[in-house]
């Protein structure tokens, strides 16, 4: 796989990083939830493979193509999740490119008392024509200003979930 582009974004917490749980929460965000992290989000859900592993499957939109995600987590740690995605990435209704997406959740800690939520994604392709596509098309632009929007987002939605469970 050759590397199209990255982009990471942090947001901070004002809690510790211990109070949170970010595998419970990602495959737990409910639909409603997604969608109200970002305006590309269209829907999510969990589901379970026959050998009985875990997917966060996610729909998006970004920069006008329609991305179906079928997340397949690699470290689930309560401070750290990465989740791999073979994704269905469709540019046009009859133009359908497979990539792999890495989408990538820390929290760090900052203090007794605050973290910083860390959002990664990292996209690859094996052809190297695609990463000569995907900067004429600024795709990476596009998936960074998409990565701005949320990661603060779910950083309010992973912050209340917690805080209003726990009471």
């Amino acid at each position: 796989m050759k590397k199209l582009f990255s982009t990471v974004c942090e947001t901070p917490i004002s809690a510790p990083k211990e109070a949170f749980n970010l595998h419970d929460w990602v495959f737990t965000l409910s639909d409603k939830d997604y969608q109200s992290t970002a305006r590309g989000h269209i829907g999510a859900g969990s589901s379970i493979h026959t050998d009985g592993t875990q997917t966060s499957v996610n729909v998006e939109s970004v920069g006008g193509g329609l991305l179906v995600q079928h997340y397949v987590a690699e470290v689930k740690e309560p401070d750290h999740v990465k989740m791999v995605s073979l994704t269905d990435l469709y540019l046009a209704p009859f133009i359908r490119i497979v990539i792999k997406v890495t989408w990538e959740m820390r929290l760090i800690a900052v203090s007794d008392n605050e973290c910083k939520f860390q959002n990664t994604v990292l996209v690859e392709h094996p052809n190297f024509i695609m990463k000569i596509f995907s900067a004429l098309a600024l795709t990476g632009y596009f998936v960074r200003k998409h990565n701005e929007e949320e990661t603060p987002l779910f950083a309010q939605n992973l912050y209340e979930r917690t805080f209003k469970e726990n009471t």
